[in-house]
């Protein structure tokens, strides 16, 4: 064992050299996820407590699961800071040494399990090496620090092999649980990693068992692994119930039958120079990195020769042979096991037209990423691919071919070795170019020397309460936001770790709808009353910090309304008050310039009845299965060379995905499509009680041409159709007795 751990520590110094001796001067990555899952952990260790989350999503804040902030070492590393020991200082240290830690601890638990396998210490050091190298959760270190723990997989198996070779302990059933739970403190998915592998195991059991023999495993043994897979599930699920306060988070997030992972992510290499050879040799596409669970090209050899092993047996109907192999236990059993959680990693079975399956399992949905669950596949088939070449090896010396077999088997090592080698280095090589810009590296995020800073320790929290970054982001309510996280949130990040300013905008998961049509309604038009002002705890000015990218109008708008306090290269700091957000000053004066502008004829206006009861916006609405056309033909009085703005209003509460909204110009006699226009629903910010107004701009090219406006998706409703000029208001009344400016109401 000694001797494993130090080949481990000198095989990661020679390929990561400095990281491994100063995990502390590194960010491992820097950007989206990478600085967002480094900030939920450090934030929540410098100012937080307990399991509210408070660093994203001000005013409401979140709990730390949906943040990415680890359970179970913010909780508590949370409240040693609290009670006075500086550990927020060593945060970011601590989490890497944490990550490179997990290698060697795999490597040990691997080689348990392949000492379990009956392989001699010699042979279960190098596979084990080979195999934790290689891991396909080492990935992770380059953002989703919470998955990257690779011991998981092999501790969990290697306490199911611990239970059924002891079938009357309770310890590795008690262990198994615990693993599971702390795990899933440390990110959800490892609950259902534990559930599914557990099941599988202990379905196996069931059907591999010889009934009425000594050998056969009890009814008892397999309902109790089967209980012990699931029990993390149902305590995390009862803490969550006493520590989460939010009751409308996403049913249906987007993905599950995306990032899956297929027979090329877990089979075909994934990194170059290897992948891009085997693509053009092949003609294989690009896998998605959610499926990767690569095995290497030494088990994908063991693949051929099994499945023409299998093949012989099928011919010969020697089907006993078939399901229940001549294997040592946990690879009998693990074989199979393995194939149901990869099945499933794949979408099996709902990819086979049977999505709808899901309704009757949704919790299974809020698991976007399956293709994560092929880890399970993947220590179980390379602990068999180790096996199998040690036991090919026996053979051969056995058959007087020990000549070949020593050739064999250092190839082997070599070729795995290669591989694993080059895993590691592809690593390595993005940490160190993270780190080469002096802007992503641990001093930048954690001790900045930016001009703005100074400005911030003088003013700070004193001054203000939030920062607001722009360009905006907004991911986690899935129905609506943004899909990217800008430069600005990198910049609003590192200023809220020096300021203990929360930031008004969320990089988080399954977040409230209701809050996140609040926080979003920040950017909506002036006329809007802002919901989120009610929530405030003060009224002291927000600090608009805009970096040196494109702002869209909306975002433009917010930044004329504060006033400048400092620039430097990357960034502008804006004080925006409080006041500047209220809605009634702008519907006032809209209102009073509503009494003196004359209707326009070149405009289009639909409403639909009201069949019971009204919209927020009021009168009735338009409810459709898919796509409908709300509107086709001319506009009156259209002149061919001005800009006009459609707009709808579209409910977001109680509904899944919003539609697209489409404009397409039309030839007016053949029907036939000149030009098509279409805004994804969910990126608006025009927000009213519930509903959002999504609009586009477009100038009609072709004269004489009639305008289709369009929605398509899942089901919707919409409400309010106009048509007018882009570049002038327009007042009317959809509605009896309320006001709209421009398809904004101006009275409630």
């Amino acid at each position: 064992m000694l001797t494993l751990l130090l080949l481990t520590a000198g095989l990661m110094y020679a390929v990561l050299g400095p990281i491994v001796l100063h995990p502390g001067q590194y960010a491992f990555a820097a950007g989206g996820d990478g600085t967002k899952n480094y900030y939920s952990l450090l934030y929540h260790l410098r100012y937080g407590q307990g399991t509210h989350f408070t660093g994203m999503l001000y005013p409401f804040g979140d709990h730390l699961v949906y943040a990415d902030g680890q359970p179970l070492l913010g909780i508590p590393l949370a409240y040693l800071q609290q009670a006075g020991l500086p550990v927020a200082d060593s945060g970011l240290a601590l989490l890497n040494i944490l990550m490179l830690l997990s290698l060697p601890l795999t490597a040990v638990i691997v080689y348990l399990l392949l000492r379990r396998v009956l392989l001699p210490a010699g042979p279960a050091v190098v596979g084990a090496l080979l195999i934790s190298f290689m891991a396909p959760q080492l990935e992770r270190w380059l953002g989703h620090y919470a998955l990257s723990y690779a011991f998981v997989v092999p501790l969990l198996w290697y306490l199911l092999v611990r239970a059924v070779s002891a079938p009357r302990s309770w310890w590795p059933l008690m262990g198994y649980t615990v693993t599971g739970l702390f795990a899933g403190l440390l990110h959800p998915y490892f609950l259902l990693l534990a559930a599914l592998l557990g099941l599988a195991y202990a379905l196996v059991l069931l059907l591999q068992r010889k009934r009425h023999t000594r050998s056969a495993y009890s009814t008892g043994l397999i309902a109790r692994l089967a209980l012990t897979a699931v029990l993390p599930i149902i305590l995390f699920q009862g803490w969550m119930a006493l520590t989460d306060t939010v009751s409308d988070r996403p049913a249906s997030p987007y993905g599950f039958l995306v990032y899956r992972s297929t027979f090329a992510s877990v089979f075909y290499p994934i990194l170059d120079p290897l992948a891009s050879f085997w693509r053009s040799a092949f003609n294989t596409t690009e896998t998605m990195g959610e499926g990767w669970a690569y095995t290497g090209l030494m088990s994908l050899l063991v693949l051929v020769l099994t499945t023409i092993k299998a093949v012989r047996y099928m011919v010969r109907r020697q089907w006993r042979l078939l399901f229940r192999p001549v294997l040592p236990t946990p690879l009998r059993v693990g074989l199979y096991a393995g194939l149901l959680t990869f099945l499933f990693a794949c979408g099996v079975p709902f990819s086979w037209g049977l999505e709808g399956l899901l309704e009757w399992v949704k919790p299974l949905k809020q698991f976007r990423s399956i293709g994560r669950f092929a880890w399970i596949f993947y220590y179980f088939f390379t602990v068999y691919a180790v096996f199998y070449f040690y036991q090919l090896s026996r053979y051969l010396r056995h058959r007087r071919a020990a000549g070949f077999a020593y050739t064999l088997v250092p190839l082997v090592i070599l070729v795995w070795a290669w591989e694993g080698h080059t895993t590691l280095a592809a690593w390595n090589k993005r940490i160190t170019d993270t780190n080469a810009d002096a802007r992503y590296t641990p001093q930048a995020l954690l001790h900045p020397t930016d001009t703005y800073f100074d400005y911030l320790q003088w003013q700070g929290n004193s001054t203000y309460q939030a920062i607001v970054p722009l360009p905006y982001f907004l991911l986690g309510p899935e129905q609506f936001g943004t899909n990217n996280m800008p430069a600005s949130a990198y910049e609003a990040m590192r200023a809220s770790l020096q300021t203990g300013l929360p930031i008004v905008a969320s990089s988080m998961s399954r977040t409230s709808q209701a809050q996140g049509l609040a926080v979003a309604q920040l950017l909506a038009a002036p006329e809007l009353p802002k919901e989120l002002l009610n929530h405030f705890p003060s009224r002291k000015p927000l600090l608009l910090l805009v970096s040196d990218e494109g702002l869209s109008a909306a975002e433009k708008r917010l930044v004329a309304l504060g006033r400048l306090v400092l620039k430097d290269a990357h960034v502008s700091l804006y004080e925006l008050p409080i006041a500047a957000l209220e809605a009634a000053p702008y519907r006032q004066a809209a209102l009073a310039a509503a009494t003196t502008t004359p209707a326009r004829p070149d405009r289009v206006r639909l409403t639909w009845p009201a069949t019971g009861t009204a919209t927020p916006l009021g009168g009735g609405s338009l409810r459709h299965e898919q796509k409908a056309v709300l509107f086709s033909g001319p506009i009156p009085q259209r002149q061919d060379t001005a800009h006009y703005e459609a707009s709808v209003w579209v409910r977001v509460v109680g509904m899944k995905n919003l539609p697209i909204f489409r404009v397409r110009e039309l030839d007016a006699q053949t029907g036939n499509p000149l030009e098509s226009y279409e805004v994804p629903a969910r990126v608006g910010t025009d927000i009213y009680r519930g509903w959002m107004r999504p609009a586009c701009v477009f100038q009609p090219r072709h004269p004489g041409s009639h305008i289709a406006v369009e929605l398509e998706g899942d089901p919707f409703e919409a409400a309010h159709l106009l048509i007018r000029p882009a570049y002038t208001d327009v007042f009317d009344q959809p509605t009896a007795g309320r006001v709209f400016k421009n398809n904004f109401p101006l009275q409630d």
